[in-house]
């Protein structure tokens, strides 16, 4: 059996808790949605606490992180949302500030590629001194 069928039939039984206007409930969850239901409950921790500024420089190295541009300050998006830095950390933007971030982000990307320096190397000095220069007559039209 594999491990996603196993998931779907093994079951966790969640109580809710009583009041007065609700008599007790048992839920059944499969473990695929307790998964689910704790890995969003960690990203809304991760998304709501600053990030130490080491903790993002560790994030960037690995590549599991991308900062916007090569200059001081630089958003960085981590988790499909951006990042900015203040005096406590690394903060998540919001949904819709991240969304507009990706806007200018994406025309600010569009701007800088063409001024990045290009890739194709360049031929050597000695084959440009060789190739003849051919100016024209003096006179000619």
């Amino acid at each position: 059996m594999d491990h996603n069928a196993a998931c779907e039939e093994s079951t966790v039984l969640i109580r809710t808790e009583l009041t007065m206007a609700q008599p007790s409930t048992t839920t059944t969850v499969t473990w695929a949605e307790r998964m689910e239901l704790l890995r969003d409950s960690a990203q809304e921790r991760v998304l709501t606490a600053p990030m130490p500024s080491a903790a993002m420089e560790q994030l960037l190295a690995d590549g599991k992180a991308d900062a916007l541009g090569r200059f001081e300050g630089s958003p960085v998006r981590y988790m499909d949302r951006w990042w900015r830095l203040n005096e406590v950390g690394w903060v998540a933007l919001d949904e819709n500030a991240s969304a507009q971030l990706d806007l200018h982000a994406e025309r600010y990307r569009a701007a800088t590629a063409g001024t990045a320096p290009e890739e194709a190397p360049r031929a050597p000095a000695a084959e440009v001194a060789e190739t003849p220069l051919t100016l024209p007559e003096a006179g000619a039209a």
